[in-house]
This record gives structure tokens, C-alpha cells and sequence, in this order.
């Protein structure tokens, strides 16, 4: 029990210039059964921060997202480019898309979007006394619209699955998390 497949070979079979790969990997299972064609999805990483200001109140966009296709509640996040630093990604996507800067970082946690696919690594973090830099400039394709809103407003839209992206949902139910255990 537990123990790891075996990569006997892999093959790529589709890459786009945004970063998607898709490859199909002949694995082994601890029983000895070999599957031919257990494919795999690469995506980029990405961040999602979970900001509070000093007074409290939970920094959010509201945007259309074409995953869920809706518009919807999200949290500031977005890729990290190659070669950063997921802090700094999580540090600059705050400041693009918010306007806001924060001095206070906490690693929420790093997970793995699909249990056997991998597709994609998603770093949680939180940002704390976040305070007004500049105008945010995201530059990003969605039109979004900055909304603060008190953590238990944040808990409830979440519950009415207003903010549909898993790893905005973890990191609003962590940091949640870790409010009530270091109280």
C-alpha cells in the first residue's frame, strides 16, 4: 500500500505557447499492471492570496471567469512566470490587480490540483494589514471590479458557491482555518 508508479516511458503530445502540455505516460502499478495511455496535464503554477486590510475587510474581484464561465467572486492571484519566486508572484499579483501591498505573508499551503494528473501547483498565501500602494493595473483579459468585504460575507458567498475556483475556496477556508487556531 502506498508505494509509487513507475514512469516506464513518456511521450508528449501537445504543447501551445501558453505554457499547456499534454503527455501520455505508459505508467506501472505497484501490482505489476501496466496502463499504456495514462495522460497527463501541465499548467502553469499559479498564486491565490487571501488579503485583509487593517480593518479587516477581505480584498475581492468580481470578473468573469471562462473555467465556470460566470461572472463571479474571486480572490487577487494569477500566474507565476518563470523562474519566480511564488512569494513574489503572490507580492506582484496583489499589487497588479488590487493596487494593494502588504508586509505580512503567510504560506498557507502548496497543493496539486489533480491527485493523478498533476495539471497544475497551486501556492495559498495570505497577506495581512494589506494597505493602498497604487492603482491597480492587472493587464489581465477579464474587466474586474475590486470589492472588499467582511470575512464572514467572504465564508457565506463561498457557501452560495459564489467564488467556484477550488483554489480560492481553500484558501479563503485556510486562512479562516488559521484565524480560529491562532485565536
Amino acid at each position: 500500500m502506498g508505494q509509487n508508479w513507475r514512469v516506464i516511458s513518456a511521450e508528449e503530445v501537445y504543447r501551445n505557447d501558453r505554457e499547456l502540455i499534454v503527455s501520455r505516460e505508459e505508467v506501472q502499478l505497484p501490482d505489476g499492471r501496466v496502463i499504456t495511455d495514462f495522460y497527463q496535464v501541465q499548467l502553469p503554477s499559479h498564486v491565490t492570496i487571501y488579503a485583509t486590510t487593517g480593518e479587516g475587510e477581505v480584498a475581492c474581484l468580481r470578473q468573469y471567469k471562462h473555467g465556470p464561465r460566470k461572472v463571479c467572486l474571486t480572490l487577487p492571484g494569477g500566474l507565476i512566470d518563470a523562474g519566480e519566486d511564488p512569494a513574489e508572484a503572490a507580492k506582484r499579483e496583489l499589487l497588479e490587480e488590487t493596487g494593494l501591498s502588504s508586509n505580512q505573508w503567510i504560506l498557507l499551503g502548496t497543493y496539486t490540483l489533480g491527485g493523478n494528473q498533476g495539471i497544475a501547483t497551486s501556492h495559498l498565501f495570505r497577506a495581512a494589514c494589506a494597505e493602498e500602494a497604487r492603482t491597480p493595473a492587472s493587464g489581465d483579459l477579464e474587466d474586474m471590479t475590486l470589492e472588499f468585504l467582511s470575512p464572514e460575507r467572504v465564508l457565506t458567498e463561498m457557501e452560495l458557491g459564489s467564488f467556484p475556483i477550488i483554489s480560492h475556496a481553500a484558501a479563503i477556508a485556510l486562512a479562516n482555518l488559521s484565524n480560529k487556531t491562532s485565536s
